[in-house]
């Protein structure tokens, strides 16, 4: 038995293989449409990143905000580490060393 792709391909259906592919791609999970709600400037106002977490939070949902979260923890994260770094290799450096 032939599989789609290849019957409309076969046919000369090319638009056909296109939204065959598409569909898939969403049923598995591969392509996911996004909305954006909300009106521009709606976060303008908010001074912290917690303000921030609350109104995603209400307007998207408690696991869309505990992603945010977990994201932003990381980056914090990695932006410490990143800090911590270049202060041991400026501490660390020969005080008689001559720099170019």
């Amino acid at each position: 038995m032939a599989s789609a792709s290849s019957l409309v391909r076969e046919l000369g259906q090319p638009s056909a293989a296109f939204a065959a592919t598409q569909l898939s791609a969403k049923l598995t999970g591969l392509l996911v449409e996004r909305k954006e709600q909300g009106q521009p400037g709606d976060f303008a106002g908010l001074q912290s990143a917690a303000e921030v977490l609350a109104v995603v939070q209400a307007q998207l949902g408690d696991e869309t905000a505990a992603l945010l979260s977990a994201a932003l923890e990381r980056r914090e994260a990695s932006e410490a580490e990143t800090n911590l770094s270049e202060t041991k290799e400026f501490t660390t450096r020969d005080p008689d060393e001559t720099l170019n």
